[in-house]
């Protein structure tokens, strides 16, 4: 590297939890944690207070800029523009959504490099500069926008019967996350209207949200959909071959992108008894297989062609074998994504995509494909691992191809999905399978703990201050509870509000999703925290004179305080702010509602979002995590102070001598540095 250079580097680890971070340290599982907490600087609890609500995207830009959401504009995972109907979001995955200057960009300003990989909401990049760098940040899930197929499951049996093939039923929403959608129980429908392309020349488009029916409790383990494409061929004798196949081979013809392409599946025996290899051919004319997997075993990178908008692309994805019957007569196998290699359009400059796919290699993503069974577990974590690995080869690779770089940040999404899949069945309450769940859990801290410890070992000098930090962390909702479900993160959720009389559904014939009748709501609670009032003269079908607004928010305020759960009797909504009082919690202006709401992190829906950072529950909490080594910060160091999460940019500018970020609101952390 470039010595002499003042450096700072931000390492985001989506839905990291403080709590779970110390007790696997004290339980000798995180050994490369503990050794960064011992030579660096952190609170008491390794924490820090994050922002409202505690959802990524507000986040994870207040973590870039240094601003309140109230200042850059993100106040949840969708917009919500005033005037536009109140059941329409608009996407919030785009960085000219965002209205605060980004460190990055400030540091371009000053003729600083600075190097972004897959940081969500970054992308598109807002400002032409050759001192930035930047792969993805289109969202949370890296370079998924760049598949050119879905995920796959094969079953092979033999047979005499017709290829069959089962699209995966998940639906994207609108926040194109996959996986928050196919959380859901099967009721969930595709949200209507075209889809946003945040990387296209116009703004993004509207589109109706969800609105979720009352008896959407949330639970996933028996009703999850499948989240991956299955086809079913016969194996058979082959025949056709222009070469000599191993004796005792059996062929399937599988069906790939799509439908558009063909591929032949050969199942053989090394010692000409026990079947132990599975081989992909383009057609029966290659000698030369695509790829082979042992049985219980990954393959290598698979290149292919896929056929991407009636074009020939390189494509790569791997395969696992998941069973392999001795005898050859059964096989399945997974297909993982397969990442088109030809799109340079997530790299920024884009000829930066060749040299690096060269030479760091696709990036596999991670499988998600029916995660509550223990040969699904393996899977996942395995892919997550392979991921990870990817991101350090990634991250040496850019800081060694940018050596003058003084900025680096990256976003790790993997422990947030699987809270998202897993955490709430670690409680023996919910799962007689518990305590596999909550070793799932643990795996991936500590997969994740091998990035820091590569961290330690090859960035971690005099020059370079590096920041590991949370968005948020997570709880699960205490066994026993109604959850009546308060705010939806994607969507509309109307049955409390319908309770207690302010708003009014019902359902048009063959339309399994609730409808809203305006002409009798008052009130609506839209995305996760916000209540907005059916005004006249700002909302479209608005039936409350604006005489009686204050009367009714206040109204509505006592309202939610007095609701109790169903189930215990106990309250469900831990504070109400009005517009002007939600200045004080830094959310509020025209993206947020006329109510803000937190619930207890009893009731929290979706593990987090919906209650305040330092909350915690059943063993867990939603505080963002926050250790400092290297560089400029203390050894050994307990800090007295809160840190907020607005004080992280500051500080990365005040180490690297860089101009703040305009309008910047977060105070530089003193306290952890030398020489304070």
């Amino acid at each position: 590297m470039n010595m002499g250079l003042k450096r700072a580097m931000m390492i985001g680890i989506d839905g990291m939890d403080p709590q779970i971070v110390q007790r696997l340290v004290d339980m000798g599982r995180l050994p490369n944690f503990k050794r960064a907490i011992a030579q660096g600087t952190a609170t008491k609890g390794l924490d820090m207070l994050g922002v409202f609500p505690t959802v990524t995207p507000p986040n994870w830009v207040s973590l870039a800029t240094g601003n309140w959401p109230r200042t850059h504009g993100v106040t949840c995972f969708h917009n919500h523009t005033l005037g536009l109907p109140l059941d329409t979001f608009e996407e919030n995955w785009d960085s000219r959504r965002v209205e605060s200057e980004y460190v990055w960009e400030a540091f371009a300003r000053d003729g600083k490099r600075s190097i972004m990989l897959n940081y969500c909401q970054a992308w598109p990049p807002r400002v032409e500069s050759d001192q930035t760098i930047m792969i993805d940040g289109t969202g949370v899930i890296p370079f998924m926008r760049s598949n050119a197929d879905y995920q796959k499951l094969i079953y092979l049996e033999t047979g005499d019967f017709q290829i069959e093939e089962i699209p995966h039923a998940v639906k994207k929403t609108s926040s194109d996350c996959v996986v928050m959608a196919d959380q859901h129980q099967e009721g969930a429908i595709e949200q209507k209207g075209e889809k946003l392309d945040a990387l296209g020349e116009d703004f993004p488009i509207t589109q109706p949200a969800h609105v979720l029916d009352a008896h959407n409790d949330f639970t996933r383990e028996a009703k999850l959909l499948k989240a991956a494409d299955q086809v079913k061929s016969p194996l058979q004798e082959p025949k056709n071959w222009s070469f000599t196949l191993p004796e005792g081979a059996k062929e399937a013809v599988i069906v790939l992108n799509d439908s558009l392409m063909r591929r032949y599946v050969l199942l053989t025996a090394s010692d000409g008894k026990t079947y132990d290899t599975v081989s992909i051919y383009a057609n029966r004319r290659s000698e030369t297989p695509l790829g082979t997997a042992k049985a219980d075993g990954w393959s290598d990178w698979i290149y292919d062609q896929y056929s991407v908008n009636d074009e020939l692309h390189k494509v790569a994805y791997k395969i696992r074998v998941l069973e392999l019957a001795e005898d050859g007569s059964k096989c399945t196998f997974y297909i993982s994504h397969a990442l088109d290699l030809d799109n340079d359009r997530y790299f920024y400059p884009h000829s930066l995509a060749k040299d690096f796919y060269d030479e760091v290699g696709p990036m596999l993503a991670f499988a998600s494909y029916d995660r509550y069974n223990e040969l699904a577990d393996r899977v996942v974590l395995e892919s997550f691992d392979q991921m990870y690995q990817w991101h350090q080869d990634a991250t040496r690779y850019l800081c060694k191809r940018y050596d003058d770089w003084q900025l680096f940040y990256v976003h790790l999404h993997a422990i947030d999905l699987i809270n998202h899949w897993f955490l709430e069945f670690t409680l023996p309450e919910k799962s007689p399978n518990w305590e596999r769940y909550l070793e799932c859990v643990y795996t991936m801290y500590e997969i994740t703990d091998k990035y820091v410890g590569m961290l330690l070992d090859e960035f971690a000098d005099e020059d370079t201050s590096i920041f590991l930090t949370s968005d948020h962390a997570a709880v699960p909702n205490s066994p026993g509870t109604a959850n009546p479900g308060i705010g939806n993160l994607s969507g509309i959720a109307p049955n409390v509000m319908e309770e207690l009389g302010y708003c009014k559904t019902y359902m048009e014939p063959g339309d399994p999703m609730p409808k809203i009748d305006w002409t009798q709501t008052r009130a609506i609670n839209q995305r996760l925290t916000f209540i907005y009032i059916n005004l006249k003269g700002r909302e479209p079908h608005g039936i409350v004179d604006p005489a009686d607004y204050d009367e009714l928010v206040q109204q509505i305020i006592s309202d939610l305080y007095n609701y109790r759960d169903p189930k215990t009797g106990e309250r469900v909504v831990s504070f109400c702010m009005t517009r002007e009082e939600m200045e004080v919690v830094g959310t509020g202006g025209e993206h947020a509602g006329d109510i803000f709401f937190q619930l207890r992190p009893t009731f929290t829906v979706d593990e987090h979002g919906n209650c305040p950072s330092p909350c915690t529950n059943e063993g867990y909490s939603m505080k963002n995590l926050c250790i400092m080594f290297g560089g400029a910060f203390k050894e050994g160091e307990v800090l007295k102070r809160p840190v907020r999460l607005v004080d992280v940019v500051p500080t990365i500018c005040h180490i690297c001598g860089a101009s703040m970020p305009k309008d910047v609101e977060g105070g530089v952390i003193y306290q952890a540095l030398k020489g304070f």
